[in-house]
């Protein structure tokens, strides 16, 4: 069986989501990355025809929706602040693809922690906003240029 799978940062922004189920509806499982919030962390309620809401956890940086078709063929494994791991079987092989969404702001010390649950995924996809100690400040601003790269 083949699952398209899409992970795309809409900003927060509500619109963004809607825009994207729309112009990727052949889709059959989407994290949504830094989705749209209400101010006490909880998602933004959205209803979309093809599409069924497969998880959400407050405060978190992924949310997950399945074809609705689809819905009874994944099951979830981890939920958590910055990443979303759903199983699924293949030829009687049980596979794992995650999502995730780490934000800038995330320190070094922080960001190894979670990368201890995207081990066990076949397939990870998402906004890690990584960083290497050779960008320097100019780089985060978007101006990097090539030599800011030397030795990557």
């Amino acid at each position: 069986m083949f699952i398209t799978t899409l992970s795309i940062n809409v900003g927060r922004s509500s619109a963004n989501r809607s825009l994207v189920m729309d112009v990727f509806s052949f889709v059959d499982l989407l994290f949504v990355v830094d989705p749209p919030r209400k101010a006490d962390g909880g998602g933004v309620v959205h209803e979309h025809v093809d599409f069924d809401l497969f998880s959400l956890v407050q405060a978190s940086g992924v949310e997950v929706f399945v074809r609705s078709s689809l819905s009874g063929l994944f099951l979830l494994d981890i939920h958590d602040i910055v990443t979303c791991v759903i199983m699924y079987d293949v030829g009687g092989v049980r596979r794992r693809i995650g999502g995730v969404y780490v934000p800038a702001s995330t320190k070094k010390l922080e960001w190894s922690a979670y990368e201890a649950a995207w081990h066990d995924c076949d397939f990870l996809m998402g906004d890690f906003n990584a960083k290497h100690d050779s960008w320097n400040q100019a780089s985060r601003t978007g101006k990097m240029h090539i030599s800011d790269c030397h030795g990557l």
